[in-house]
């Protein structure tokens, strides 16, 4: 079994290594080394325009990589880190363009992972995207990691990720857009009249970072002089490129007569007991349907955060070829999950 040690030194020696966060599994690599960083987008077959995001351990690592805080991020900072909140900075110049995709600004979060946050300690700042191959569901346990990459492949186990969901991404400077390259027009958005934009929903939601200022969401926008010409900037991940999908078709599903329908067995996705089935009283973690493989959540919003990707997962490792999900988007309950559980799953409902 890996341990601390070992994995700190195969990172420092240029290796590659997954790594726990208490949102998905993270392939590592040093942050300052380009070679490695190469390895991760080839081993991922990741395109080089999707930047990277950099976690660190302590201010002091990011004051190496970013140019110095605003009031504003630095009490989004002592309020949200660690945990799953990723901030969009100036970068200083020392940070490799292959992180960044060219970008003035750099991708940093401060994990909130006992055996993560004691690594990064050891080595210093590491990118990690997700440890599994582009474009297919994240990875929330080892197992996830090695059904991509193989079961030699070195993972430092942290055990089942406590929050199974990409982190918030968002920045504090909604007007700083500056050039995707050093010899490129520059790309631009209408200038916000927000104090925070979100690039990508998490754990940490919109509500909770109003307590700070106005919040919107990120959309993309070129100048109208140029709209032909220009691409749109995409300072995070997750924005460009198709994420989180199974092979398996994904769908809302809003009553369960919809099943009777289905010829296939089918993977079915559950929050709560809301639905109209047959003795759903009883209904287990695990239970079949009808032939259908039915994973329920007792009404809890983690673990159905927790569960997404794995259901996913397993949909695809089981051969099903149907995976329904219990519409979320009109319940009742709140949860600072429930933005981005509907974005990851519109997300593998279209295929982007």
């Amino acid at each position: 079994m890996l341990g601390i040690e070992e994995t700190a030194e195969r990172l420092k020696s240029g290796g590659i290594v997954a790594i726990p966060t208490e949102t998905v599994y993270g392939l590592a690599a040093d942050a300052s080394n380009l070679q490695a960083i190469q390895e991760i987008f080839a081993l991922k077959k990741r395109p080089s325009d999707n930047p990277l995001i950099v976690h660190i351990s302590s201010l002091e690592q990011l004051s190496e990589i970013s140019k110095p805080l605003t009031e504003l991020e630095l009490r989004i900072i002592n309020k949200f880190w660690p945990g799953p909140l990723t901030l969009i900075l100036p970068r200083k110049k020392k940070v490799l363009d292959a992180v960044t995709a060219g970008l003035e600004t750099v991708a940093v979060r401060m994990p909130n992972h006992s055996l993560c946050l004691d690594l990064l300690k050891k080595t210093g700042p590491l990118v990690a995207p997700s440890a599994n191959l582009s474009g297919t569901p994240s990875p929330t346990k080892k197992e996830h990691v090695q059904a991509d990459f193989g079961s030699s492949f070195p993972v430092l186990d942290g055990g089942a990720c406590t929050i199974g969901l990409e982190s918030t991404v968002v920045t504090c400077r909604p007007n700083f857009f500056p050039n995707v390259g050093k010899n490129e027009p520059p790309v631009s958005s209408t200038a916000s009249h927000s104090d925070m934009i979100i690039y990508r929903p998490g754990a940490i939601s919109d509500q909770q970072l109003s307590e700070f200022g106005i919040v919107e969401y990120y959309t993309a926008t070129q100048p109208e002089q140029d709209a032909s010409a220009l691409t749109p900037i995409f300072p995070s991940p997750g924005l460009k490129y198709r994420h989180y999908a199974p092979k398996a078709k994904v769908d809302w599903l809003s009553n369960f007569e919809r099943l009777r329908a289905v010829t296939s067995s089918s993977v079915v996705l559950l929050l709560d007991q809301n639905l109209p089935v047959e003795q759903n009283q009883n209904l287990p973690v695990e239970h079949s349907h009808r032939g259908h493989y039915i994973v329920y959540c007792k009404g809890s919003w983690e673990r159905f955060g927790q569960l997404l990707y794995d259901t996913f997962r397993v949909a695809d490792m089981e051969n099903y070829s149907h995976v329904f999900i219990q519409d979320i988007r009109r319940h009742s309950s709140k949860s600072s999950l429930k933005d981005a559980l509907i974005n990851r799953i519109e997300k593998a409902i279209s295929g982007h």
